[in-house]
């Protein structure tokens, strides 16, 4: 749980829970109740390990340059293999690409796009297509584990640019005077 405070809170508050813990929390409900009373509340500091300090921002970067090189892997493949609808499913591996690459350089150059639609909209489209993937993999007669993996690789990045564009938004809101 430590790693999820900023170091000047960190004695303070887990000194605070292990104390309220032992005191109060263990006797009154049981190891088991107690136990999951504490797991909540480790919990609850979660959201604030992905705020404006936190890596969100670093994670989307490394997750977009892997969604990158499986889109551009998948487009390739699709090329050279040529099943039916191979068209449409190399048109969408390179707009997973294009959609990785704007991503990339946003973040690297740190330009100001937060709030464009298209990057909500990229994000969305990736889940979508992430989601996609993943079910029809997990109906169809012939499992492939490397598809499994770029489906959530592509959800993951969707996933993380909503929590990014989120956040960028808060800051945003409360940078505004009123």
């Amino acid at each position: 749980m430590e790693r999820l405070l900023a170091e000047r809170d960190r004695e303070t508050i887990v000194g605070d829970l292990r104390e309220e813990y032992a005191a109060s929390i263990l006797p009154n409900l049981g190891r088991l109740r107690a136990d999951s009373w504490y797991l909540r509340q480790a919990l609850s500091f979660v959201p604030r390990f992905f705020s404006e300090r936190g890596p969100t921002g670093e994670i989307l970067l490394c997750v977009s340059l892997v969604t990158l090189a499986c889109a551009c892997w998948l487009a390739a493949m699709e090329g050279l293999l040529r099943h039916p609808g191979y068209v449409t499913r190399v048109g969408v591996a390179i707009s997973i690409a294009v959609i990785s690459l704007a991503v990339i350089v946003v973040r690297m150059l740190h330009l100001e796009a937060r709030s464009e639609r298209w990057l909500w909209t990229a994000a969305v489209a990736l889940i979508g297509i992430g989601g996609h993937a993943f079910l029809r993999n997990a109906r169809a007669a012939h499992f492939e584990g490397f598809v499994l993996l770029i489906s959530l690789i592509f959800v993951l990045q969707g996933l993380l640019m909503l929590i990014f564009l989120g956040r960028s938004g808060e800051r945003e809101s409360r940078s505004v005077p009123t």
